[in-house]
């Protein structure tokens, strides 16, 4: 009895202190795209867009010198850059395979980044994928060879191969204590190296439902434990204990610098299929601002996916702890889009995103919104133009 009391004494003391610690940190700041305090604008700019820009003949720098000067035309305040998307890096490092465009540059592409848009005043949040690999393909052979991955796999210790699982890709396992180790190290790596104002997830998390991914680590758990949890409680558990590790390590190098995560629309998927106790992290304050993905119109058939009735059912979510921010994500890429059921409304309507950010802004719950993404939001097609001209006509209106 006394062991269980110590343990709910540490644990409350832990949820406490991450709570003590947000309120130090605070909302994002005031930015210039409205008049409204703490309202902060963003754009997700995507590993396969840096690629682009990376292997553009004009040359990263001009190619992010437009970055730049679109991002200043729209007030955007933040950018979040894709570091990490599958256990590599965009930097050298120390963990993880440099991505191969960006080795070829005699000069620090993130580091570049950075300075550039300290230069305008914008905001750079290091954006990482915790788990994937490979999306593509289960052949762990295709693996650089400096990924830790393979490495795992290729070591003397084959106790390590549970490290890694496989599932229409391949992904470290969540329920891995290395595994968790290694993502910590890398984000303390950044830290360290690079003055970024945040650390970003967004909503890779478990790939899967099947009860065959992580069966080892499972049956391992269960032989171990006098009361084991479920299978899914014992996989958010998992994710618990990154997303509260990488939270700590984050607080513990600065107070100033956020933790945000980008969870699926679905709060039911995120808890049954991602395995992503989004309201318990905001109940513990254990992330500074969540930003869900609301990449729906305001006329979706599916009235539960319609973009208010999720914007409401977020805004609820997020009311449980004033110290934790929501942002809402919203989706420029869906502008003329030929997938059913968005088709009718993303081609007939030019102000969906502007209309959208109109009802983030008069939300008092909501302290701002970040877009998916840049090429997006800057794209010469008619329709996008047009999306982006209403939304730059409403940014500078609240502005006034």
């Amino acid at each position: 009895m006394k062991k269980i009391i110590i343990c709910m004494l540490l644990i409350f003391a832990l949820l406490c202190g991450c709570a003590a610690q947000n309120t130090e940190s605070g909302s994002p700041p005031e930015t210039g795209g409205s008049g409204k305090s703490s309202f902060s604008s963003g754009v997700w700019l995507s590993h396969s867009e840096i690629n682009g820009m990376l292997k553009s003949s004009s040359g990263f720098k001009a190619e992010f010198a437009e970055v730049i000067k679109n991002c200043s035309y729209l007030k955007i305040s933040d950018i979040y850059v894709h570091v990490r998307a599958f256990c590599d890096s965009l930097f050298k490092s120390e963990y993880f395979p440099q991505i191969s465009a960006a080795k070829e540059l005699d000069y620090d592409v993130f580091e570049y980044i950075i300075s550039e848009c300290r230069k305008t005043g914008i905001r750079v949040h290091a954006w990482l994928n915790p788990y994937r690999v490979s999306s593509s393909s289960e052949d762990t052979e295709a693996l650089d060879p400096e990924s830790p991955a393979y490495k795992w796999l290729h070591d003397n210790d084959a106790a390590n191969d549970v490290n890694v699982v496989k599932s229409g890709g391949i992904y470290l396992n969540p329920a891995e204590y290395q595994v968790r180790e290694l993502v910590i190290d890398g984000i303390r790596e950044i830290l360290e190296k690079y003055d970024v104002d945040g650390i970003h997830f967004d909503d890779y998390f478990y790939p899967t439902t099947d009860e065959s991914f992580d069966s080892a680590s499972y049956e391992k758990y269960k032989s171990g434990s006098e009361n084991p949890l479920p299978l899914d409680e014992w996989r958010r558990s998992n994710v618990n204990a990154l997303i509260s590790g990488c939270y700590t390590a984050v607080k513990f190098y600065s107070k100033d610098i956020l933790f945000t995560v980008s969870p699926a629309a679905s709060v039911e998927n995120n808890y049954n299929e991602l395995y992503a106790d989004v309201e318990g992290w905001l109940e513990s304050g254990c992330v500074d601002c969540i930003i869900p993905q609301l990449y729906f119109g305001f006329e979706y058939p599916d009235t539960e996916f319609s973009f208010e009735q999720l914007l409401e059912q977020w805004c609820g979510l997020a009311s449980c702890n004033d110290n934790v921010s929501l942002l809402i994500g919203l989706a420029p890429y869906k502008t003329g889009t030929d997938s059913e059921p968005d088709r009718e409304e993303w081609s007939k309507y030019t102000d969906i995103i502007a209309r959208q950010v109109e009802k983030c802004y008069e939300n008092e719950n909501v302290s701002g919104f970040v877009l998916f993404s840049y090429s997006s939001l800057v794209s010469d097609n008619e329709l996008n133009t047009k999306q982006r001209e209403n939304l730059k006509e409403y940014i500078d209106s609240a502005s006034e």
